[in-house]
């Protein structure tokens, strides 16, 4: 497999000046670069620009991905941490979350990036033009206090069976699309998540609504208060004051606003856990597919002649894909009428499309692949 790297920066909260573009176009001369986004893609050679400073001086989410093991996201996030000092110590993993902090004031850049090489992830093929539109959304939850993000990068960042969790955070049973999208990114599973989330509290109503915290925060303040926030937002950096807001909704909510457990298993055990979850969605979907199977072959038994009309369809639409479809409803109409009648009927059935059709090879060696035509009689 060839070499792939995908480098791409979000402008989220404001437009890029024309200072901040000429500093972007210094790291890289071969992006694609506007006053909302930057994107390059590489197969060969790697991305040489200051990550870190392109967030702090006009971009807000990064992504880093490539097909050797580079799966790295970060968030540039003006109002700091969404958690008192403690909380977060025990979302850091031995490698892959960092925060790096602003020379001056509260902020920083939030790093998630698994440590990783390649054959780590599985070769899936993402759609990454798109992908950190899908994940950024996760830096409004962040803003507000959502501990949720933190947890989903634990998982995929610790390595160490015996490491205790962290803090639980409430909601992990339903996640927003942003963080479904983060969690596909590091090829979490669903049994994975699902053991995570059989210890996480349900949201309080409203809890995991920005919307709705916000509603209830502003009707606890003074008219005065709610004025001298409608002149700023008016006549000041929107994105500041806003970020400034839901920092202080978040804060005035207590050192950890957002609820959580206390952490009693290690990763092994959610591991484990995931094991049973997903053996016991294996099961349920082979006694579904099994018994889809089964009406399916009913049917073809009570009106065989509709699956023969139909696989002489498929046939006249020329294509390989058609040919296997064919060729494969033969082989169910064989399995549906019986060991007795329906080998010699389906054989039959498959000689006269082979008679009526005698230039379609890949028809013909559909037909053989699923052992429906009858071995020729050496001399």
């Amino acid at each position: 497999m060839s070499e792939y790297q995908f480098v791409h920066f979000l402008a989220l909260d404001r437009p890029l000046d024309d200072k901040q573009l000429e500093f972007m176009e210094r790291q890289s001369s071969r992006a694609e670069i506007s006053q909302w986004e930057f994107t390059n893609e590489y197969h060969f050679g790697d991305f040489h620009g200051k990550s870190e400073e392109m967030l702090r001086r006009g971009y807000d989410v990064h992504l880093h991905y490539a097909n050797f093991g580079i799966r790295k996201l970060m968030f540039r996030l003006p109002m700091g941490l969404p958690c008192d000092q403690r909380t977060w110590d025990a979302f850091q993993s031995e490698y892959g979350i960092d925060w790096h902090s602003d020379k001056q004031g509260r902020g920083g850049i939030l790093e998630i990036q698994p440590e990783a090489d390649a054959g780590t992830y599985g070769e899936e093929v993402f759609e990454v033009d798109s992908l950190l539109e899908e994940i950024a959304p996760l830096r409004e939850l962040l803003m507000a206090g959502d501990l949720r993000p933190l947890y989903v990068a634990w998982l995929a960042c610790s390595g160490d069976d015996d490491a205790l969790e962290p803090p639980v955070p409430a909601g992990l049973g339903v996640l927003p699309p942003s963080l479904i999208a983060m969690a596909e990114f590091y090829e979490l599973s669903d049994g994975l998540l699902e053991a995570a989330a059989e210890c996480s509290p349900v949201s309080p109503k409203g809890r995991d609504d920005i919307g709705t915290r916000t509603k209830v925060w502003a009707a606890r303040q003074s008219k005065d208060e709610l004025r001298e926030l409608v002149a700023r937002l008016l006549t000041d950096d929107v994105a500041a004051v806003r970020g400034e807001t839901l920092a202080r909704i978040r804060d005035e909510a207590g050192t950890t606003a957002w609820p959580v457990t206390e952490p009693t298993r290690t990763l092994g055990q959610l591991r484990a856990t995931a094991e049973v979850i997903q053996d016991r969605t294996r099961k349920r979907e082979a006694q579904a597919k099994e018994k889809a199977r089964r009406a399916r072959l009913a049917k073809i038994a009570a009106d065989p002649q509709k699956v023969i009309a139909q696989a002489a369809e498929l046939v006249k639409t020329r294509s390989t894909k058609s040919y296997d479809e064919a060729a494969q409803s033969l082989a169910d109409l064989r399995e549906a009428l019986g060991p007795e009648h329906g080998p010699p009927q389906a054989q039959a059935v498959a000689e006269k499309l082979r008679r009526e059709n005698p230039t379609l090879k890949l028809f013909v060696s559909a037909l053989r692949k699923h052992g429906l035509l009858a071995k020729s009689k050496k001399p």
